[in-house]
């Protein structure tokens, strides 16, 4: 698939941005903990950090899924 064939497709999906706004801050909070984590030399923060990276990406794919009847259910 040719990126200009993806992008239109994209852009006809109807994407619900409140799983996609509350991926981006999930996904934001991990990378600052992670690099909190790694400054401080805390191995835990960072390893622990990494934990809310699938959850950003579950979020991300919820929310660009493009089926807004199973969201309005939730």
């Amino acid at each position: 698939m040719s990126p200009s064939k993806l992008v239109a497709r994209i852009r006809t999906r109807d994407v619900d941005c409140r799983f996609c706004a509350g991926a981006a801050v999930v996904f934001a909070v991990a990378v600052a903990a992670i690099a909190y984590g790694l400054t401080q030399q805390d191995m835990v923060t960072a390893l622990g950090a990494l934990l809310l990276v699938p959850a950003a990406a579950l979020l991300a794919a919820i929310g660009l899924s493009g089926d807004r009847e199973r969201s309005r259910t939730l």
